[in-house]
């Protein structure tokens, strides 16, 4: 019985210097990290509002490569929605509160049946086009004792896991951006195309939302093919009716070339493209960098003195997915001309 009381007197104590300590420790804790790319600020903003990229470089799926994450909401930015099921690292609700571009990203945390936080990016560029990125953690109404003495643990461990995805973030980033610095324009020409049928969607969006909105219309486009057993005869495209970034607004036919006319369906249209003389270009890198090669067909047409008679067109010669690397991509792009 001594030794017992001996034992249950020891609990008591420990319990006792746990609570004190519990007691001195704060309600609130701020946690945060940074490191500085060799890139501009908006080659690492375009990795951190658009949550589809979070894939390449967040840390927490080191812990649990089954974690499964789902998308809702606006498709980045204000309103993008991340959610996440994790049987090692928990379930959670990520959702995009302010984003200045370039600047700040700001998000609120929903930790299933732990409460939520805030957490906040920053962006701060120097003259030097290099990048101090800081990304950091607020956590409020920690409760007393357990609370305050999970944030004491969490201080550490969130720490490192912030470290971590920054140096993925800064090996993703800088890679990205020396991918969209690369670019080579083939030897401008003057050629005919023949008359061809296709499919098309006409679409619109944020000048900065044109990824999302071609992967949602050539998705689309790509089940209607499979369904209907279509014959394509020849490579993706999109002509493009609108690009004003003044009003962040971007209009296109997006489609592929098919053998035959086709029955229209909801928003998918069955056109046919006229044979006609074009000045045609093959760009070499990223999309993001096709207009320098649209600038020099724009100076090759006024140089010719040749009239513009229709829509431009880019024809995705390359497939991305299997091919990741963007220096090797090859966009065709051509301008009807009379």
């Amino acid at each position: 019985m001594k030794i017992l009381k001996k034992i249950i007197i020891i609990l008591l104590i420990l319990v006792v210097i746990v609570l004190v300590i519990a007691a001195l420790l704060p309600s609130k804790r701020h946690i945060e990290a940074s490191i500085t790319l060799n890139t501009p600020a908006s080659s690492i903003y375009e990795q951190v509002v658009n949550f589809r990229n979070w894939d390449k470089w967040m840390p927490f799926k080191e812990g649990d490569t089954a974690m499964k994450s789902t998308y809702e909401g606006a498709p980045k930015g204000v309103g993008a929605i991340m959610k996440w099921e994790s049987k090692t690292q928990g379930n959670g609700v990520m959702t995009i509160l302010e984003a200045i571009k370039n600047k700040s990203i700001r998000t609120n945390i929903d930790f299933e049946g732990q409460g939520s936080s805030l957490s906040e990016w920053k962006f701060e560029e120097d003259s030097n086009k290099t990048t101090k990125v800081t990304w950091s953690l607020d956590m409020d109404h920690l409760t007393y004792p357990v609370g305050r003495i999970m944030g004491l643990v969490m201080q550490s461990v969130v720490t490192k896991s912030f470290e971590k995805g920054l140096a993925n973030l800064k090996k993703v980033s800088e890679e990205y951006f020396k991918a969209v610095s690369t670019y080579k324009t083939t030897d401008i020409q003057i050629k005919k195309i023949d008359k061809q049928f296709a499919i098309v969607i006409m679409d619109s969006s944020k000048c900065d939302e044109v990824d999302i909105m071609m992967g949602k219309d050539f998705d689309a486009l790509g089940r209607f093919i499979g369904e209907n057993k279509i014959e394509i005869t020849g490579a993706p495209f999109a002509r493009a009716y609108l690009w004003d970034e003044k009003a962040n607004r971007y209009v296109a036919e997006i489609g592929f070339p098919v053998k035959n006319k086709v029955q229209d369906k909801g928003n998918i249209r069955s056109i046919e493209l006229p044979a006609t003389k074009v000045v045609s270009a093959i760009h070499n890198g990223s999309y993001e960098t096709t207009g320098f090669t649209h600038m020099a067909i724009d100076k090759y047409i006024k140089d010719n003195k040749l009239v513009v008679i229709g829509i431009p067109m880019e024809i995705y010669l390359t497939d991305m997915t299997k091919e990741p690397d963007m220096t090797k991509w090859k966009t065709e792009i051509v301008y009807p001309v009379k």
